[in-house]
């Protein structure tokens, strides 16, 4: 929890209107030529593959060098024309994946209908091929410097400070939120009253960063203080109030030449549910087909290992609070249900939620399982029967689901998922808040689009968590089991299964 610190106004003068802030936060290695170079790999590697075994080049090899070469520029130039190398739009993930899975999609299709003049033939399905391939090869591209990322900004590198403005209960708020999400690579340093000077606050704190609770200011004091904060070159971000409200919801809808937003209602028509159903018995029956030989081999490790069942049937809360079984590869031994209270105190969740990365029930199969998702492999089975979706929150326990409030319980008004924007965005913050927020915003803005980008991203989330899974957790563990006290029954199993 963020500790408030409330100013009291300064001494120090206001720099004047033809001043500049002298203080301004020091200059961050420059990021993007390590994206733009990672894009461009990227690229370099779909068409490599686009225009060899997928496609057909009728040129010689230095021309389809020159086109490869092409296509990488446009691309590129595509990709920054979205505004994919400005931080504010990257932010979030899904919506990085949405552009790039668009900028992928025109050119798959500029390739399609231009093809002639660039020696290219490709078919229908050979055009949709590529686009596939480009915005995996783009989305895992992207996954990876965001796990790079990620682990520069754990070390404090490329960390923006940020000075927090407003009252005390919305500068809390605002700045646990970024607390919370580190990857976005602020760090608050203060918190202050609107009455405070902001100004001198932010040169003691050597900041060019404001962030600006709106509902804690009077109309002109705001206009007036974020108009000198621009004129000073300082960066101003302005909550809106809302939360759990997606941003393609707001309409920018000025009135009498004020800035205002129109909010829309956020709808589901009945043709959308049944495109929704439809690409889970198509996405899933495809995926058990693609999937069965690696889930034989991995039955048949488990299976060794110590002689156990191979599935694990673990019973969860789905739609409108209706009890299902969920079927996943045994990662456990066998009596895992009965030693569940031996490990309570190595809990890395906070809330009603239990993970442990330490866990001693795991087997080592069980380990290489969890690493690579192919234990999730068997759910596949419970999108075609209807009981799960391929994107939802994820299927909770009947003992979790009673302790959630009345609002969270809304998360059972859609299907559970394999995977879901939490997996995305909140896979690695223990808080219980990212949970909660994260789920009920899917509830709140489902579309289609967002299924879709989700699915795009879970393939390099995967990719990422697998090889840092594997390479952190592949040692001998032990076995070694220290009883505690619990207040969670016995019977509650599966905790971590």
């Amino acid at each position: 929890m963020l500790a408030v610190r409330v100013k009291n106004p300064g001494e120090a003068e206001r720099p004047g209107p033809e001043q500049s802030v002298s203080w301004a936060a020091p200059r961050q290695p420059r990021l993007r030529r390590v994206l733009i170079a990672g894009d461009a790999g990227a690229v370099l590697a779909a068409w490599s593959i686009v225009l060899g075994p997928l496609g057909g080049f009728s040129g010689s090899p230095s021309a389809r060098l020159a086109v490869i070469g092409l296509l990488t520029s446009a691309s590129l130039a595509l990709i920054a024309g979205h505004q994919l190398y400005l931080a504010r739009v990257c932010r979030l993930r899904t919506v990085e994946v949405s552009r790039l899975f668009r900028v992928s999609a025109l050119v798959g299709l500029g390739v399609y209908l231009g093809g002639n003049r660039l020696r290219v033939d490709l078919s229908v399905l050979g055009a949709v091929a590529a686009v596939v391939v480009m915005a995996v090869s783009l989305t895992l591209s992207r996954a990876g410097f965001n796990a790079w990322l990620r682990g520069h900004r754990a070390r404090g590198r490329h960390i923006r400070p940020v000075v927090v403005v407003g009252e005390r209960d919305d500068a809390r708020h605002l700045g646990d939120l970024l607390e919370r999400n580190p990857e976005l690579g602020y760090t608050v340093v203060s918190s202050v009253a609107p009455t405070a000077d902001v100004f001198a606050e932010l040169e003691a704190r050597r900041s060019d960063t404001v962030l600006l609770a709106a509902g804690a200011f009077g109309i002109g004091a705001l206009n007036q203080l974020s108009r000198e904060l621009l004129d000073r070159g300082v960066h101003v971000h302005l909550s809106s109030g809302l939360s759990g409200i997606d941003h393609r919801r707001l309409r920018a809808q000025p009135i009498a030449r004020e800035p205002m937003f129109y909010l829309e209602r956020a709808t589901t028509a009945p043709w959308q549910l049944a495109v929704k159903r439809a690409v889970d018995i198509v996405g899933g029956t495809l995926g058990l087909l693609v999937a069965l030989p690696v889930l034989l081999l991995a039955a048949i490790a488990v299976k060794l290992e110590d002689r156990g069942p191979i599935f694990f049937r673990a019973a969860r809360v789905g739609r409108n609070g209706d009890d299902f079984t969920m079927f996943k590869l045994r990662t456990m031994v066998p009596d895992a249900d009965r030693q569940l209270h031996l490990v309570a105190a190595a809990n890395e969740r906070t809330g009603p939620l239990f993970k442990s990365h330490n866990d001693p029930r795991i087997t080592r199969v069980g380990l290489l399982l969890r690493a690579t998702s192919i234990d999730e492999l068997p759910q596949l089975l419970n999108v075609v029967l209807g009981s799960m979706s391929l994107v939802g929150p994820r299927p909770a326990l009947a003992h979790e689901v009673a302790q959630f409030d009345d609002e969270l319980r809304g998360r059972e008004r859609v299907k559970p998922g394999i995977t879901g924007l939490w997996q995305i965005e909140g896979r690695d913050d223990p808080s219980f808040d990212a949970y909660r927020r994260l789920d009920l915003f899917y509830v709140e803005n489902w579309s289609l689009e967002l299924d879709l980008v989700i699915l795009l991203a879970t393939a390099g989330a995967v990719v990422m968590q697998g090889m840092r899974e594997l390479r952190g957790q592949w040692k001998p563990r032990t076995r070694e089991l220290h009883m505690v006290d619990l207040t969670i029954p016995p019977t509650s199993i599966e905790g971590a299964q």
